[in-house]
């Protein structure tokens, strides 16, 4: 299996194909296989490495609470670790604070940075709806299908997730393959609450492509148009009727978009 040791943690990633490398980082709860629509046809042009976050698939588990800082300490581990220099890097909701923190902390290393359905969080953060923001609650005697239909459903737009049932299999499909035990997720939620760069994003300097649905429940689309408009020479693509999924709502755009901004 291909780990990486950083610092006290070990992080798991696969690799594909050959090119300039490509980073992706996943959402809260989530693995690499959550990127299942990108890899392919990204690889065909770009070196994908697709990582796990901590607590989150074959990546070890977190020592004791952490924060979405430590977590882009492990993604600047894993681009030195594998010596892949300057880094395209892409993360979607959780995945895009991590990236937010990576492009602040570690400019040296990130090249074209990627933000999907994600948000600078702190003050400036636009919350979703009470009813959205309790899907996030979790608790075990609930199976994971159920848990998953339930909260996918409702956070993709209006209507795609009944229309598109083999993406929904899908997903939980992947959510089985790896369960992520409640005290990981505890762990996650605890790192993604404390998130907040909104008073940083002048800091970032690397050509960055904001991506967000209009129809996001869960990270709501002002979310993206604040990073757009507070990161230098940022540009917003705005998917009508998508929600909090772009690249599996949207993914013959949503690859072609990120094909033709990484150029």
């Amino acid at each position: 299996m291909p780990t990486t040791q950083v610092g006290a943690h070990i992080a798991y990633y696969d690799e594909y194909g050959r090119g300039h490398p490509l980073l992706l980082i996943s959402g809260l709860g989530g693995t690499r296989f959550g990127w299942w629509k990108q890899v392919e046809p990204l690889s065909r042009a770009y070196h994908v490495i697709n990582m796990d976050n901590r607590d989150a698939g074959d990546s070890a588990p977190g020592a004791g609470m952490y924060t979405i800082a430590d977590m882009a300490a492990d993604s600047a581990g894993v681009i030195r670790n594998l010596n892949l220099g300057l880094t395209h890097v892409m993360g979607i909701s959780m995945g895009g604070f991590i990236s937010l923190e990576l492009a602040i902390r570690y400019p040296e290393l990130v090249d074209k940075l990627t933000l999907v359905a994600t948000s600078a969080g702190g003050p400036t953060h636009v919350n979703a709806a009470p009813e959205i923001l309790a899907l996030l609650a979790r608790n075990d005697s609930e199976d994971v299908e159920t848990r998953v239909r339930r909260t996918f459903s409702q956070i993709a737009g209006p209507g795609y997730m009944d229309a598109h049932p083999a993406d929904l299999a899908d997903i939980v499909r992947h959510a089985q393959l790896k369960p992520m035990s409640l005290e990981s997720y505890q762990r996650q939620i605890g790192a993604v609450i404390s998130h907040n760069v909104s008073d940083r994003l002048s800091r970032i300097t690397a050509p960055t492509l904001v991506v967000h649905g209009d129809a996001d429940p869960l990270v709501p689309y002002a979310n993206g148009q604040y990073l757009a408009a507070h990161i230098a020479g940022a540009r917003l693509l705005t998917y009508p009727g998508v929600g909090h999924l772009p690249p599996i709502e949207a993914t013959e755009r949503f690859n072609r978009d990120v094909a033709e901004f990484l150029g």
